[in-house]
C-alpha cells in the first residue's frame, strides 16, 4: 500500500467505523442534488466514494448502489459494507461491462480535480458509456472561475486540474455529454431546521444578488457562480435526459 493512501485517509479523519454514515442534513442535501427519491429504484454508481456518506444515504433509501475508489483502503471498506461484487477499483475494471447503459445516476463529489487534464476525456466517455437512457452524471469540483474556489483546488495536496465553465464543456463536447446546467452546490432550505433554513434563505438571496452586480459589472451581464465548488450536470448529447421529478 502506498503511503499516501494511509495518510490521506488519516488527514481527512475518515474513520473506519464511520463508513457508510451520513446525519440527517447530509441527506437532504444528497436528495437535492442528484434529484434522487426515496424507494425510486434507481441505480447509482459513485466515483471516489471516500468514506462512503453518500454511499451509504443511497443505500439506505433503496438505489441499487455501485462504487468505484482508487484507494484499497477505503475499497475494503467498502466491499464490507455493499458486497465485492459492487465494488470496483477503476472505471476500467473489466466486472462493470455488464452495467454499460444501466446507470441512472453517475455521481463524482470533488473527484475530478483529482484527474489530470490528459486523462479526463478518457473518464467521461467511460462513464457515457455506463449511463441509462436519460441518466446523468452529476459533477461536484472546485470552481475554477471563481477566486473563492482556489481555497478548495488548492488546500488539497492531490488535486491536479482547475476546471471552469468553458473548460468543462470542452472535455464534454469530446466525450460526447452535453453539459446541461453548472451552477453552485444546493443550499437546501428545508428539512434543516427552522434556524439554519432562514440563514440559507438569505444566503442564497445575497449571493445570487452579488453574482447578478458582478455578472454586469465585469461579464457583459452573464451571472458567473461565485461558490468556492461548482456542480455540473452532463447527459448524453444524444439522448434528451429525464426530468428527475418523474
Amino acid at each position: 500500500m502506498d503511503k499516501l493512501d494511509s495518510s490521506y485517509i488519516d488527514w481527512k479523519s475518515w474513520e473506519f467505523s464511520s463508513f457508510g454514515r451520513f446525519d440527517a442534513s447530509d441527506g437532504v442535501y444528497f436528495a437535492a442534488e442528484t434529484g434522487i427519491c426515496e424507494r425510486s429504484a434507481d441505480r447509482v454508481l459513485e466515483i471516489g466514494f471516500g468514506n462512503g456518506a453518500f454511499l451509504g444515504w443511497a443505500k439506505s433509501i433503496g438505489c441499487d448502489v455501485f462504487g468505484i475508489e482508487a484507494n484499497p483502503m477505503l475499497n475494503e471498506r467498502a466491499r464490507d459494507f455493499l458486497g465485492a461484487e459492487n465494488v470496483f477499483d477503476s472505471l476500467s475494471d473489466e466486472r462493470l461491462k455488464p452495467l454499460n447503459g444501466t446507470m441512472t445516476h453517475i455521481v463524482a463529489f470533488d473527484v475530478i480535480e483529482h484527474v489530470p487534464m490528459n486523462e479526463l476525456s478518457a473518464l467521461l466517455v467511460r462513464a457515457r458509456s455506463l449511463l441509462a437512457i436519460g441518466g446523468r452524471i452529476i459533477l461536484r469540483f472546485p470552481n475554477g472561475d471563481s477566486p473563492f474556489g482556489r481555497i478548495s483546488q488548492h488546500g488539497d495536496p492531490t488535486h491536479v486540474t482547475t476546471l471552469g465553465y468553458q473548460r468543462l464543456e470542452f472535455f464534454a463536447r469530446e466525450s460526447g455529454l452535453k453539459l446541461t446546467e453548472i451552477r453552485g452546490p444546493k443550499l437546501p432550505t428545508m428539512g434543516v431546521g427552522l434556524r439554519r433554513g432562514i440563514n440559507r434563505w438569505v444566503l442564497n438571496v445575497m449571493r445570487s444578488l452579488i453574482e447578478r452586480i458582478v455578472g454586469r459589472l465585469y461579464f457583459g451581464g452573464r451571472r458567473v457562480a461565485l461558490d468556492p465548488n461548482y456542480v455540473a450536470i452532463l447527459a448524453r448529447a444524444d439522448i434528451q435526459r429525464r426530468d428527475p421529478k418523474t
